[in-house]
């Protein structure tokens, strides 16, 4: 017989306390991810018999597992006579069993011994390869089983993330954020940590506490502004809007990538709907395939739109494209990239001007703080380019120079030849400024008026009680 029992749980647990096949926790320290699960999981294996395994992409110890915290959460919740806690697993008296392994040590063989379990956790599950996923996924097959996943997100491009936060993600997952303000039981020494954390390196905390992604805090040109932007909620659902046109930004490659942005502005925001980018094709498959409207042939449009998902064709306005698009040949018949694009049905296009990267970059900066992205698995590729354009390190001078050219700089570039002929102009408000100094003004009565804010007079009696000493 098992006795009832009363539990507290963080409100923003609560859609994990439903049934579904996946469950995910992500988000920083100190917002109880673990501390939930052990206790769901003790709390399952008391009410009835439950085979779980606690895993991790890497186990060498016993030590390296959660075995400590489901020890800790049997003591807390009274229930040692229930359980019998031995070195390498945990058994229950109504035969539930719990075992820590490490997913490098399975293969498409040896994985089968985890078949009849019901429940796998995964902790630390940002380190989770796609390989064990994969492996994983089907192994856990029993009527009713669920797969738990808890996390602190590292990159956009973890296969954890790609799962439960990517635009395809499962049907049946459920992912909660939760970070140290979820946590009613926010421990004090903790706080103080995060308040030093943050005052230290700000992006490394919002990554640690905050559960932003991972970005790289030195040479990186944009990291912040897009981890400012999905901290915002301006990564999101911004589809397709017929009643604006859409405007292209791009960079060519021809043995390279070539990159190409989507985005529509009401004249005070901008919203990035769509990205594209390939290598190693011709303009004719670029345009089929990136911008099927332009085709003259509706059934090209129709597969192309297909292909991209989208439900209605873009209405375009301008494409901008590099400085060089009249002058560098794309493809036999030694005509020029703009020739060939007007004549595959790409117009109006407008070439940008002769600028260099810092004039690229600076336009962005000033763009983004009121941009919005549509989450789709393409533009997610996009904001990793942006996340990822840094500028190159100069060990001999122990300096960072001029950009990287890498595989992000080609999206980043095109993102920047749409962000110097973008109209919009931020309004910014310049913070107001307070005299530092007395202002001292002559009335015209010839007597001297003094105004002074608290610092100034705060200043001047500080002065007078020094000279008078």
């Amino acid at each position: 017989m098992t006795r009832a029992l009363t539990v507290d749980v963080p409100r923003a647990f609560a859609p994990l306390l439903k049934p579904s096949r996946y469950k995910g926790a992500y988000g920083g320290r100190g917002g109880a991810k673990s501390h939930f699960f052990a206790e769901q999981l003790i709390l399952r294996c008391y009410q009835k018999q439950t085979r779980a395994v606690c895993i991790r992409e890497v186990q060498d110890t016993i030590k390296d597992s959660v075995r400590q915290l489901l020890v800790d959460k049997i003591q807390k919740l009274g229930l040692g006579s229930a359980f019998d806690c031995l070195e390498a697993e945990i058994r229950g008296r109504n035969g539930s069993l719990i075992i820590f392994r490490g997913m490098q040590s399975y293969n498409a063989e040896n994985i089968k011994s985890l078949e009849n379990f019901d429940i796998a956790w995964v902790e630390e599950a940002q380190t989770l390869s796609e390989k064990s996923l994969r492996l994983l996924r089907p192994t856990i097959r029993s009527e009713g089983s669920e797969l738990w996943f808890s996390w602190n997100p590292r990159h956009d491009t973890d296969p954890v993330d790609a799962f439960f936060r990517g635009p395809s993600r499962h049907p049946d997952a459920i992912a909660i954020s939760v970070n140290w303000n979820d946590n009613p039981w926010f421990p004090e020494v903790l706080k103080t940590e995060k308040d030093a954390d943050y005052a230290a390196d700000p992006e490394m905390a919002e990554h640690v506490w905050g559960g932003g992604y991972e970005i790289i805090t030195e040479g990186a040109y944009y990291a912040r502004m897009i981890a400012d932007a999905e901290k915002a909620g301006r990564i999101g659902h911004f589809p397709y809007d017929p009643k604006l046109p859409v405007n292209t930004g791009w960079d060519i490659g021809v043995d390279d990538y070539t990159a190409i942005w989507f985005t529509q502005d009401d004249g005070i925001t901008a919203t990035v709907i769509d990205y594209f980018e390939c290598s190693g094709i011709g303009a004719e498959d670029i345009v089929r395939q990136a911008l099927p409207e332009c085709c003259p042939n509706p059934a090209d449009t129709a597969e192309g739109l297909a292909v991209l998902g989208r439900k209605e064709p873009f209405r375009y306005g301008t494409h901008y494209l590099p400085h060089d698009v009249k002058l560098r040949e794309w493809g036999a018949g030694a005509r020029s990239r703009y020739m060939t694009l007007l004549a595959l049905g790409v117009r109006p296009i407008i070439p940008g001007a002769n600028q260099g990267p810092q004039e690229r970059i600076s336009a962005v900066r000033r763009i983004l703080p009121v941009t919005r992205f549509n989450q789709t698995s393409r533009v997610n590729l996009g904001l990793s380019r942006l996340r990822r354009y840094r500028r190159k390190f100069n060990d001999a001078l122990g300096t960072y120079t001029t950009p990287l050219h890498d595989e992000a700089s080609h999206g980043a570039d095109a993102f920047g030849e749409w962000a110097i002929n973008c109209p919009i102009r931020p309004i910014i408000v310049p913070p107001e400024q307070k005299p530092d100094r007395l202002d001292v003004q002559v009335l015209p009565n010839g007597q001297v008026k003094m105004n002074m804010d608290v610092f100034a007079i705060v200043e001047a009696k500080r002065r007078k009680r020094e000279a008078n000493r």
